[in-house]
């Protein structure tokens, strides 16, 4: 039902941007583009992509995940190939940490071992994937409140307000962090809360990592808000290089509203909006919010290269295997067989006869 009402949704709002724009102008401002500054913006992406899948990396091994470098930066681009297909934003993250909770073995890290209750790995990956969705939202409006203080162009009070309250609720995230521990122990915490309390108090504990994982962020999100300058720069749209720093956020956080397919629409919208104040034409507009999406999705057309490439041979899986959401992995298996049940709740255990579908040679 959320799934018709979103496509609804952006019927709804593709509709009104058809009937509101000028089309003529907006293959004119194409056909002005300086090609060679969108080919730079989607070099810098791809490029922006490899420091992600590094930060995904430091908080998957903070959460006592293994993996090399390579693996995580394949399922990121996996993960943004179902972005681009499924009709949900989130699709992708669900991927990428399904490929996670396959691939990634246990690590063996002091602080993992200091905490009560271990986390199984199909929950480790789907925190590590939330972490890292957290903190770069986190970043991305820090850079918008900062961007909104020393822009030189005045602007609106309404998107001042609307910075202003994003940069609220963020501060408030962060100071409730130091005293989650506080407020665990002195607060009633259903059982099946317990895991999911572990690995945040996990990320927590590691302040070094949390600080380098922070400024990987800043590099991604900083990438983010040039890449669209770049494309500005490349239709000649008369807007300083600071705004770029409260649009893109702006933007981006606009996008994560339910109410519309993958933020269809509210794309172009909300650059017609925020970019209204400049005086830019709204065909102008929606060329960069179109020229944004292309950039995405050229990304998201080859992580479907990669998963042709990889998806089949890692993650097929026997007639007897079920694909399972990683973060039910830790969920008691009733059998009448101790031996199997342990089996069954570990079915990755990194013994070195294992064979290439996670069972013994002998079977593979």
């Amino acid at each position: 039902m959320k799934k018709y009402g979103r496509l609804l949704g952006s019927a709804i709002l593709m509709g009104l941007l058809v009937w509101r724009v000028e089309w003529p102008q907006v293959a004119s401002a194409f056909a002005q583009l300086k090609v060679a500054y969108w080919v730079l913006a989607l070099v810098l992406y791809l490029l922006a992509q490899g420091v992600s899948a590094a930060r995904w990396q430091m908080l998957g091994h903070m959460l006592g995940l293994g993996g090399r470098w390579r693996d995580y930066l394949a399922h990121y681009f996996i993960g943004m190939f179902f972005n681009l297909v499924l009709p949900t934003s989130v699709g992708g993250d669900v991927v990428r940490a399904w490929y996670l909770a396959k691939e990634g073995t246990m690590g063996q890290k002091r602080a993992a071992r200091e905490l009560r209750s271990s986390l199984a790995p199909g929950l480790a990956a789907f925190l590590s994937v939330l972490a890292d969705r957290v903190n770069g939202l986190a970043v991305l409006i820090s850079v918008a409140c900062v961007a909104t203080v020393c822009c030189p162009t005045p602007l609106p009070g309404w998107i001042v307000a609307c910075v202003a309250a994003m940069g609220a609720a963020c501060l408030l995230g962060l100071a409730i962090l130091p005293l989650w521990p506080w407020l665990r122990r002195r607060l009633p915490v259903p059982p099946r809360l317990n895991p999911w309390l572990d690995g945040a108090e996990l990320c927590w504990r590691d302040r070094r990592g949390l600080v380098g994982v922070t400024l990987l962020s800043l590099g991604v999100q900083l990438a983010n808000i040039v890449l669209a300058w770049l494309i500005g720069e490349g239709l000649g749209l008369p807007v300083p290089p600071l705004y770029y720093g409260v649009l893109i956020p702006l933007v981006s956080v606009l996008t994560l509203l339910p109410i519309s397919l993958n933020g269809m629409g509210l794309r172009e919208a909300g650059m017609v909006l925020l970019l209204a104040p400049l005086h830019v034409h709204s065909a102008s507009a929606v060329t960069l919010a179109l020229l944004l999406f292309a950039v995405y999705a050229v990304a998201g057309l080859l992580g479907g290269g990669v998963y042709l490439a990889i998806g089949d041979r890692r993650l097929t899986v026997s007639s007897s295997d079920e694909m399972t959401a990683p973060w039910t992995a830790n969920r008691p298996v009733k059998t009448e067989n101790r031996k199997e049940a342990s089996e069954h709740a570990d079915p990755v255990r990194g013994d070195s006869d294992q064979g290439r579908m996670r069972k013994p040679s002998t079977a593979a």
